[in-house]
């Protein structure tokens, strides 16, 4: 009669059977060496884990402990950009957001790479549609802002690689954080103070709206919803210690507003500051490498008075290789039927109804090259694009 074998499932090791029967325990099976048997190999114990998780073993104690499991570098890496928007009432804010969608549908039509933005959550989607459908459809302005909101956008692009065609374009995709607030916001004395200066604390880059044409009236002059700001924001930063060599950290795009304008326009083309494209649409333009000069002649000789102080405060407080300078537009000109700039007839606002209307579809003029500039300076290592770019 052949010997039986041990079933480890048939009782506990050393112990009654299973089932509470009194039947003598199944002889050990014979070992190649000659020791005694020692049972099975052991098996890891399950972890008692909460449903969903899945069971685990209980690793010996002896091991090295492990860290989580993480993505390899970079992928699926999106970068959260925080940018805050600033500027007087009436400078133009909410259209500047409002037409960065509209930018960016636009971009590689002028051979300015690849952009696409969309909400991160269904307000934000909201405020794009909007915002589309009222500058390009029904050809009126946003609403006002009135206090402050808070959105996030995703924005993913592709864009000419600075040295020529060999090179690949340079990709990005980032989160951005942006505030849309109130101009008002920015006086000391508003409820909202504290909440806006804190979102400016915490931005890497700021894109300040410069509205020369506003500035000359007292309700909208830049520098009483600039320097309590900027003087909140200083103390904010110095005392969680995060200067950058004595100054505050930020980049900043300075955004000359409503250059379509011919109250802005016109002055400025005959003081020389303006070129025009010889291809194209043939627009006018601020060439980049004047952009800074163009501003020091607007706060010195054009406007003058307070506005200096808005130059020499941004000067001051902010680091000058940290700072570029655009002259915008958040609709453009007026272009004639075959998409061309005609002198006699660019101004692209009237007032139908005694309300101001855009002529013909907006094409915004520096409102997307603001916003990827600073995303570029933020994330860049030095020297990895060069020289800081001023805007045009």
């Amino acid at each position: 009669m052949a010997e039986e074998y041990y079933d480890p499932n048939d009782r506990p090791s050393g112990g009654a059977p299973a089932d509470g029967s009194t039947t003598p325990p199944k002889p050990a099976p014979p070992q190649p060496n000659g020791q005694p048997w020692s049972g099975p190999p052991a098996r890891p114990v399950e972890a008692e884990v909460p449903y969903g998780y899945g069971p685990g073993p209980v690793m010996d104690g002896n091991r090295d402990p492990a860290p989580i499991p993480t993505a390899p570098a970079g992928a699926n890496a999106t970068d959260h950009v925080r940018i805050g928007l600033w500027g007087a009432p009436r400078s133009g804010k909410t259209s500047f957001l409002g037409a960065l969608p509209i930018a960016a549908m636009q971009a590689q039509r002028h051979g300015q790479g690849s952009w696409r933005i969309s909400g991160m959550s269904r307000e934000a989607n909201g405020f794009l549609n909007d915002s589309v459908t009222r500058l390009s459809t029904r050809r009126i302005f946003p609403e006002a802002s009135v206090g402050l909101r808070s959105m996030s956008w995703s924005v993913q692009g592709e864009e000419p690689a600075p040295g020529g065609l060999r090179r690949r374009p340079r990709r990005a995709s980032f989160v951005l954080d942006i505030n849309d607030a109130a101009g008002e916001v920015f006086q000391a004395n508003n409820p909202l103070h504290e909440e806006i200066t804190d979102q400016l604390a915490r931005a890497q880059g700021l894109i300040y709206l410069f509205d020369p044409l506003g500035d000359r009236e007292l309700a909208t002059e830049s520098f009483n919803f600039f320097y309590a700001t900027l003087n909140e924001l200083n103390s904010r930063v110095r005392d969680r210690r995060g200067h950058h060599d004595n100054r505050l950290p930020h980049h900043v795009s300075v955004c000359v507003a409503k250059f379509d304008h011919p109250a802005l326009f016109e002055p400025a083309m005959r003081a020389g500051w303006v070129t025009q494209d010889s291809t194209g649409s043939r627009l006018p333009r601020v060439p980049a490498h004047l952009s800074a000069r163009f501003f020091q002649w607007l706060c010195e000789d054009f406007r003058g008075a307070t506005a200096r102080m808005v130059r020499d405060g941004l000067a001051t407080f902010f680091h000058p290789d940290r700072i570029s300078y655009y002259a915008t537009s958040a609709i453009g000109y007026r272009l004639n039927p075959q998409h061309i700039f005609d002198y006699n007839n660019y101004a692209n606002v009237e007032e139908v109804e005694g309300r101001p209307r855009i002529c013909t579809s907006p094409e915004p003029i520096n409102v997307l090259e603001p916003l990827i500039d600073l995303e570029r300076r933020i994330h860049a290592k030095p020297g990895l694009f060069g020289p800081k770019r001023s805007g045009q």
